[in-house]
């Protein structure tokens, strides 16, 4: 080149010319094509998979357990939910007539390590939890050791101060009890694990509502004010998750843990995945009409630190985790018998499917495994209460006297399922008349309030097999 130095041409050539105008009509349609690829791809896809269909995820790789012939539309469901993205890892357990009729596990439970979710997976279930600590609860009333109208005072002197004095046990377990939340942030676990003096702070918690009794959802507290309670009348001061440990675990032969041991949270425990920020802030920005699943309406309150939405569901739980923090072992060692449980479908399917069977033991454990709630207890347990619009989850939810809801869902409307659900999408219900014990857990956490489409599809899908069974051997 000598001395010469280059310089760009003044005006491009008519090829260069030709490759940007080729350019400006390719990128923007390029543009809208990935897009419209990431809108309506699942919500837990690579994103290879969702822009470009690369590295999908196949269930056939890591499902394993059986259905039954009758109901193995079940089993495309569950295959279809990993298949779609919209799911990362999962199992679910259905009982019908006392026995298990689908028991699946599939996907992966760490993606890290490309763990594979398995039988032997263990899973945060959040507020399914409540399910155990209400029949927990259930089980001192059978004994008469606890009365649900009785005042929480008697069994706890000090928790009358602050307009607290009229408040009883069966408003804490519907939610009614005026301790939704703190007024003061619980900063860190360690608020939690002296519980002598965690009792001095819930004890002086003012009535969130001046002593009125108003139906708000005591999300994480419920179960701190009756591990309490449980503490002070158990003959062993023990609460609620030492008592599972000691006595549900072994008699039902199940898994179910209020605090996770070290040892299984590393070998055993499922990562937990949020919903993906973009598509989440999405379904909040844009109108209701333009989105196939919006948000419930209280994942807007939560942003909002005055409502009681956000007072409750995240003031008030410990350091005001997301569902990623908790995948810290320092959040699972805490017992918060309302979130807290790690456990599996077949644990939670087994209680559901004897909650089915009227408290009694499943015909193949009659001789070796006792009621779980005699007459009597069942009756008080399952009483209804009054059906109230809950100001903090913006919902009209029917409670029992017990603590558990009775659900209507949509598409199968002319069947009442009791239970809970848990944050994210896991669900432990029951139907007494069809004999349904069902319970769906997963690690890709979804926006629902009550289930999604995941596990209440199943669900339906039970109901709706279960009836073609009934009216077969009817004819």
């Amino acid at each position: 080149m000598g001395n010469k130095s280059f310089k760009f041409p003044s005006r491009l050539s008519n090829s260069s010319s030709h490759s940007l105008s080729f350019l400006k009509l390719f990128i923007p349609p390029l543009i809208i094509f990935l897009i419209h690829q990431y809108i309506h791809s699942g919500p837990f896809y690579p994103l290879s998979c969702q822009l470009f269909h690369l590295n999908c995820p196949k269930a056939s790789n890591t499902l394993s357990g059986f259905v039954d012939s009758e109901f193995s539309e079940i089993k495309n469901i569950f295959i279809k939910n990993i298949e779609s993205g919209s799911e990362i890892g999962a199992s679910v357990t259905i009982y019908y007539n006392g026995k298990v009729i689908a028991d699946l596990t599939g996907g992966i439970a760490d993606l890290n390590t490309g763990k594979v979710y398995d039988k032997d997976t263990l899973q945060l279930v959040f507020s399914s939890t409540k399910v155990l600590s209400s029949l927990v609860v259930a089980k001192f009333v059978e004994k008469g050791i606890l009365n649900y109208d009785e005042k929480i005072s008697t069994y706890w002197p000090e928790f009358a101060q602050g307009n607290k004095e009229n408040v009883t046990l069966g408003h804490l377990m519907t939610h009614s009890a005026g301790v939704g939340w703190f007024d003061n942030y619980l900063t860190n676990t360690n608020d939690l694990l002296d519980l002598d003096s965690f009792s001095k702070i819930l004890e002086s918690q003012p009535h969130n509502f001046g002593g009125i009794p108003t139906r708000s959802y005591h999300a994480c507290t419920r179960g701190y004010y009756l591990n309490e309670i449980i503490r002070r009348v158990d003959s062993k001061h023990r609460t609620i998750g030492q008592i599972v440990k000691e006595e549900i675990m072994p008699t039902y032969d199940i898994e179910f843990y209020y605090t996770t041991p070290e040892d299984l949270y590393k070998s055993r425990v499922a990562q937990i995945y949020s919903y993906p920020i973009p598509r989440l802030l999405t379904k909040l920005l844009l109108p209701e009409w333009l989105i196939i699943n919006p948000v419930h309406r209280l994942f807007h309150n939560m942003f909002d630190s005055n409502t009681p939405t956000y007072k409750t569901l995240v003031s008030s739980c410990p350091n005001q985790a997301q569902p990623q923090d908790w995948n810290k072992l320092d959040m699972l060692k805490v017992e918060g018998p309302s979130y807290s449980g790690v456990t599996n479908s077949r644990s939670m399917a087994k209680l559901a499917a004897i909650m089915a069977n009227n408290g009694r033991p499943l015909p193949e454990n009659e001789d070796v495994e006792p009621t779980l709630l005699n007459n009597d207890a069942l009756k008080k347990f399952l009483e209804r209460d009054s059906s109230e619009s809950d100001i903090s989850i913006l919902e009209d939810i029917t409670m029992s006297k017990g603590g558990i809801g009775f659900f209507r869902f949509e598409g199968i409307d002319d069947y009442e399922f009791l239970g809970w659900g848990g944050s994210g999408g896991s669900l432990f219900l029951w139907n007494v008349e069809l004999k349904i014990g069902f319970a769906y857990c997963m690690n890709a956490f979804h926006t629902a309030l009550l289930g999604d489409e995941r596990g209440l599809a199943m669900l339906k899908e039970t109901v709706k097999t279960a009836l073609r069974l009934k009216q077969t051997s009817e004819k």
